[in-house]
């Protein structure tokens, strides 16, 4: 029988864990909200393609209100998504011909959680972790059925289900990885679980064993903004603490004392994470060093976010990218595919010969999409201008909790409704079939967040992959790149004028400057920003990480 390594080179025996609360791999699976959990389906995707050994580890949330819905008044209602698991690809995990179930202590109950896979390829396997299973109350069956969504103590014990529940998935399984990376901070909980195995296999001390699970444990910030950043009071976790500091032989206070954050009654999932791993990346160079700012006492390194080109690059527009007129038709025919869709998601007919402005991720109130519509008046004209008309598309959802950003998207749908009529649509139920469709069929990508909130952004990577426009601030990713003759910069301390007078002076007025029928010019800015693509890869960013957090040979 294994045991767990004590730092082995990574191999398919010992690979590298991949925990996420997240995973955003196919848009018939509800288990994703945002950028986060569709970085965690291209690594998989990548890792796959190279058959580079790699386990994840998810929940496999059961879709409620998950699915985006509008009420009369344009406000978003947060529906169920059902649907069947096996329908969509995933399989029962299986140990001596016996379903794989593991438990897990979360306060005083016992919660019971049945196994998942997908297999990405002979060393790649992504596992989900699900409650709803006949061992479980029905109170118990709901822990994993919410996505960021519920109390923070609810979250909280997700957290310890994917964290302790996931390290028992792989013990059970034989699997003992080299190294575990903690895609945001909520798997941190891994940490209780690996210094039991320490301690009960190896024969260390607590200490011994919490210095050596923090030397196989990396960690990836994903933002700086603070609700990402759970909080819960000292006394609530020691509840759910007790039963693992008594395993380990340690005070309740001892074992939180890893998570303590602004006084003895704070426990932050963040600090636990930072605390739990011997290195940290952020997701972009500015991201990076503002962590390093935020946190100067850990060790941080930079690994840039990047995209898996197979499920987000058209392979037409790859494959007619040399040639201008080859490749202006091609982003032609995507734009017509792009308007059957919104035909048969709106009911609405819009036209592939006008220029398409689109404004198109996760819904919160620092991407400033409101940032739009400050000059209403100013903005309709530029919109509807006869003879160079634009139609702007807007698509996105907010988390089920954020009544903000709910709010935001009501005001701004009512505009569309009165004032941009004819000229503006709201794509709804936003995911990963309505990204693809956008980040290829669109003329200009539209990026408008506070400057320092935006970790990284990876939908204008797909974008650009496709020779889509940029049009942004630069934040996250977008301040890597020199973005003359290849997109435009807005200015962030004057947003709403910014963008107004970009389109008014630059992007409209090129879009329509024809050379035989042809943008001469905005292809060739196409072609720069295809090629521009390649630094934002997912083969890059695996690359960048195995060099830089891993610290392991490049393969």
């Amino acid at each position: 029988m294994n045991t767990p390594a004590l730092r082995e080179p990574v191999s398919p025996e010992h690979p590298i864990a991949y925990f996420s609360a997240e995973f955003g791999y196919d848009p018939k699976l509800p288990i994703y909200a945002g950028g986060l959990g569709i970085l965690a389906g291209d690594i998989m995707k990548q890792a796959g393609e190279e058959n580079s050994p790699l386990v994840g580890i998810g929940l496999l949330y059961r879709g409620n209100g998950m699915k985006q819905g509008l009420d009369e008044a344009g406000k978003q209602v947060d529906l169920d998504w059902d649907f069947d698991p096996v329908a969509v690809g995933l399989e029962h995990v299986y140990l001596d011909n016996l379903p794989l179930f593991v438990s897990v202590h979360v306060g005083e109950s016992l919660i019971w959680l049945r196994v998942w896979k997908k297999t990405f390829a002979s060393n790649v396997t992504l596992y989900l972790l699900d409650s709803e299973t006949e061992q479980n109350t029905l109170s118990e069956r709901s822990s994993t059925h919410l996505l960021y969504s519920g109390s923070v103590e609810y979250m909280f014990k997700q957290a310890m289900l994917l964290g302790i529940g996931g390290v028992k998935v792989l013990a059970a399984l034989g699997i003992y990885p080299s190294l575990y990376h903690l895609n945001e901070g909520r798997p941190a909980f891994i940490h209780w679980q690996l210094v039991r195995q320490f301690m009960e296999y190896h024969g260390l001390s607590y200490d011994a064993a919490v210095k050596l699970a923090r030397e196989k444990t990396v960690y990836t910030n994903h933002t700086l903004v603070g609700a990402a950043n759970l909080s819960l009071s000292s006394a609530t976790m020691c509840h759910y603490a007790n039963y693992y500091a008594g395993k380990m032989r340690v005070s309740c206070d001892q074992l939180l004392s890893l998570g303590r954050e602004n006084g003895p009654d704070d426990f932050n999932i963040t600090r636990f994470a930072l605390n739990v791993s011997n290195r940290s990346n952020g997701v972009s160079k500015l991201h990076s060093d503002l962590s390093a700012q935020q946190w100067p006492e850990y060790h941080w390194c930079n690994v840039t976010n990047g995209v898996h080109m197979g499920s987000w690059q058209s392979a037409v527009v790859k494959e007619q990218r040399e040639d201008r007129a080859a490749l202006w038709n091609a982003h032609q025919d995507e734009k017509r595919h792009l308007s059957d869709y919104v035909k048969t998601a709106t009911g609405y007919t819009i036209n592939p010969d006008w220029l398409f402005l689109t404004w198109s991720r996760r819904l919160a109130g620092y991407k400033r999409l409101d940032s739009l519509f400050t000059d209403i008046e100013r903005f309709a004209k530029i919109l509807k201008r006869v003879d160079r008309p634009v139609q702007l598309l807007v698509a996105g959802k907010a988390h089920q909790g954020d009544e903000g950003g709910k709010q935001h998207l009501q005001e701004v749908i009512g505009y569309f409704g009165k004032e941009l009529a004819g000229n503006a649509l709201f794509i709804p139920n936003y995911n990963i079939a309505v990204a693809q469709q956008l980040t290829r069929g669109s003329d200009v990508w539209l990026n408008t967040p506070e400057i320092g909130r935006e970790a990284c952004g990876t939908s204008g990577m797909k974008a650009l992959s496709n020779g889509v426009l940029q049009c942004t601030v630069a934040d996250g990713w977008a301040a890597e790149v020199e973005w003359k003759d290849v997109g435009w910069t807005l200015d962030s301390t004057d947003i709403s004028n910014s963008v107004y007078t970009t389109l008014e002076t630059s992007i409209v007025p090129l879009y329509y400057e024809r050379e035989n029928g042809i943008p001469t010019r905005w292809v060739e800015m196409m072609q720069r920003s295809i090629e521009l693509s390649q630094r934002f890869s997912a083969q890059q960013m695996l690359q960048n990480y195995r060099q830089e957090l891993y610290q392991i040979e490049k393969e």
